[in-house]
């Protein structure tokens, strides 16, 4: 008997065509490769665009997911954003274009859009396989012929509080940045002092937001009034809560007022180094300055041994009256310096970075 007759039979029996076709397909089968053909019999050819949330993705791939990413000639990514995640991730929103039919559907009004022999929704999930990264996410946008993502830059108010070394490294024009993509830049700093302890800072950002489903992001975040938004360079990390949207500057118009402030019971080292002409400054700009300086005794109470209470001078402190013109803000609520109220019987502290004075405004015009 041969081997393959003229029939081009196997021993007689299998036609050896068949026989390598079910080779061929046990073969692809053991090897997991599995062939979506995103254009099944039946149906027109259509393409729709989705916008993909690809969540918390490693800075290595975030670093490669880009315009003209593709998958197969079935999905291309068309636009990309990029935004703060978690630690050292990325969160990733993708715009891509899907090949797929239109198939009619009995049930539907319309004929319905497949992807892979199966409708694609809003909500489903949607894998890309690309030579250079594999990555998957939920379809939170489906339709429409805008190949690009609807991204732009947001101007929000944010209030953080910050250690003082952090508060001494914000600058204007600081920028957060992710692989070679600047998402957010300091527009404005207002950094008001609380004590020996953390400062207020009123920070002005450009955040690089994407907006899908009705809403604007920074990342996986939800720009809100009240929301946290973080931001962090080389050099520090902060995050705050957004006080205004759409709008990064401080609330009130510009104007300058003169205060008396006096500061109790002052050592004398320390009064002797407070002077008319001193200046605080923050980014080139004079917040206040000293234009006179008058001291008395600071007072102590006594009481004497038969309970009396005496009111005697200290025989080394002094009270310290100084007189500063100010760099306010007008608002609905009063004068405002930095971020502190401006009005007497108001705690003020100001910073001349060689000596600091943290007194009460006894008298203020403006």
């Amino acid at each position: 008997m041969t081997v393959i007759d003229d029939s081009g039979r196997l021993f007689g029996r299998v036609n050896v065509y068949d026989a390598l076709v079910v080779v061929v397909l046990v073969g692809a089968v053991g090897a997991g490769v599995l062939f979506v053909d995103p254009f099944p019999e039946g149906g027109d050819p259509a393409a729709r665009y989705a916008t993909v949330d690809l969540g918390q993705q490693p800075l290595s791939t975030a670093a490669r997911i880009a315009e003209g990413n593709g998958s197969g000639g079935a999905l291309a990514v068309t636009d990309a954003y990029v935004g703060p995640g978690d630690g050292e991730a990325a969160s990733v929103v993708v715009r891509v274009r899907v090949n797929g039919t239109l198939v009619d559907d009995p049930a539907a009004e319309a004929p319905v859009f497949e992807f892979g022999g199966e409708p694609l929704r809003r909500g489903d999930e949607l894998a890309l396989e690309t030579a250079a990264y594999d990555a998957e996410g939920e379809v939170v946008e489906l339709g429409g012929s805008n190949a690009t993502l609807e991204t732009g830059r947001l101007p929000v108010l944010v209030e953080a509080s910050v250690p003082p070394a952090t508060a001494d490294l914000v600058d204007r024009g600081d920028g957060y940045r992710i692989d070679d993509r600047t998402v957010a830049t300091v527009t404005d700093t207002t950094i008001a002092s609380v004590g020996a302890g953390n400062r207020t800072a009123l920070l002005g950002l450009s955040l690089r937001t994407v907006r899908y489903g009705g809403a604007t992001y920074f990342g996986d975040r939800r720009v809100l009034v009240g929301q946290t938004v973080p931001f962090r360079t080389e050099r520090y990390a902060l995050s705050g809560s957004v006080t205004r949207w759409g709008n990064a500057s401080l609330p009130g118009e510009p104007a300058t007022a003169t205060a008396v402030v006096r500061v109790d019971d002052v050592r004398p080292d320390i009064a002797d180094g407070l002077e008319a002409g001193m200046v605080e400054r923050r980014d080139g700009t004079t917040l206040a300055a000293i234009t006179d300086v008058r001291t008395e005794p600071a007072p102590v109470v006594l009481t004497s041994e038969d309970g009396n209470i005496y009111e005697r001078e200290h025989p080394r402190n002094e009270d310290v009256y100084l007189t500063v013109d100010l760099r306010v803000r007008r608002t609905d609520d009063g004068l405002r310096f930095r971020t502190r109220p401006v009005r007497e019987g108001s705690n003020l502290l100001l910073d001349f970075r060689t000596v600091a004075a943290d007194g009460t405004v006894i008298d203020v015009d403006a």
